[in-house]
């Protein structure tokens, strides 16, 4: 077998082993897309709570601070409010996962008037923002007034309660001074909302949960306890193709050179097999294509006894001579040798190909010519 390979032209080892490395990176191809086209199941799930404190001031009758929790609350004696905040999400698999969270206090004045709540002030006041990417198959964190991935926000009612009040206080004047009359004061109401939302986004994976919950309580009323709004959980499930296997760089250029390599030897080869097997011949039909611009082809060899022959040695220093001069090259081409001439002012300056080597040529260079 290796003798039998030895005698192959070495551009027909080269088709050989070219094919076949181009046929393989086919059928790896045609495989890897058959087992990657195989859907599979991807699933996420996720978790917020929360949690309270409330500390009373320094009183007689209330010795344990913080109060429990399954007691309702005196206004009159909360000192300031505790309030946790965590989130937990788990995916079936690793993913690039963008998340962000956002913590929020919300002052609400509002009108009560047949059974309905009208707000009538409200303003914001931001807490904690974070945002970022992740890779990961979970994402867990608490995260505090700081900004830090755990903490607590402590909030103090009285400073919403004063607000509240110095908003009655200046409608009561406004009424006054415009002289109006309104209906109902004591309808009014405040509220404050402890607002805390999570969200996560995976576009390769068409994922996009939100989590918003808030503590609710009242600022206007002497008892008051904590109501939850919102969700707490979120359950996700998608189909999507599992083209998530790792692959380096390192391999990645391997690949692409092996698959270049095998490309370009397949065209060499080609090229080659397509390719006159007279080395002389060729080298006139490669002339030809390359310099088919400059070179005027004629069916009759030029008549050189008018004029004193030049030999040239190479075709190149014949083409530059005819590019500086401005002048044509004619060609002249039967079946034993080819002919480039130039005229230059009496002078023809030649270079001949002969395609036989043992055929002796008067005027010419020593690519078998002599």
């Amino acid at each position: 077998m290796k003798r039998y390979l030895a005698k192959l032209p070495i551009w027909w080892v080269t088709f050989l082993f070219s094919f076949m490395v181009l046929t393989l990176f086919a059928l790896t191809i045609s495989y890897l897309r058959m087992y990657f086209s195989e859907d599979i199941i991807v699933s996420a799930s996720g978790r917020q709570i929360l949690d309270f404190r409330v500390f009373y001031l320094e009183n007689e009758f209330f010795d344990e601070n913080p109060i429990p929790q399954h007691l309702n609350f005196l206004i009159s004696y909360t000192d300031y409010i505790e309030v946790d905040n965590s989130f937990t999400a788990n995916f079936s698999e690793d993913m690039d996962i963008y998340y962000s969270y956002r913590a929020e206090k919300r002052l609400v004045i509002q009108y009560n008037v047949n059974n309905l709540n009208h707000i009538v002030f409200e303003k914001v006041y931001p807490l904690s923002e974070i945002s970022g990417v992740i890779r990961a198959n979970a994402l867990a964190f608490d995260t505090g007034d700081d900004g830090s991935p755990s903490g607590t926000y402590t909030i103090y009612p009285k400073d919403y309660i004063e607000l509240y009040q110095g908003f009655i206080e200046e409608h009561i004047s406004k009424m006054e001074t415009e002289n109006t009359i309104a209906q109902g004061l004591r309808n009014f109401s405040a509220e404050l909302f402890i607002s805390f939302a999570h969200s996560i986004y995976a576009p390769y994976f068409d994922l996009d949960e939100t989590l918003q919950q808030s503590y609710q309580f009242s600022l206007s009323a002497e008892i008051y306890s904590f109501e939850i709004t919102g969700e707490s959980t979120f359950e996700w499930e998608n189909d999507a193709p599992s083209q998530v296997a790792e692959i380096s760089l390192p391999i990645i250029i391997s690949f692409i050179a092996v698959f270049a390599l095998s490309v370009l030897g397949l065209l060499y080869s080609i090229r080659e097999w397509m390719a006159d097997p007279n080395p002389y011949r060729q080298k006139v039909n490669n002339i030809m294509q390359k310099y088919s611009s400059e070179i005027v082809v004629y069916d009759k060899p030029v008549d050189l006894r008018q004029y004193t022959p030049i030999a040239v040695q190479d075709f190149p220093e014949l083409l530059k001579l005819a590019i500086n001069l401005n002048k044509h090259i004619m060609c002249y081409k039967d079946k034993t040798h080819a002919e480039f001439v130039t005229i230059v002012d009496g002078y023809a300056c030649t270079y001949r190909i002969s395609f036989y080597k043992k055929r002796v040529q008067a005027i010419g260079s020593d690519d078998g010519t002599k």
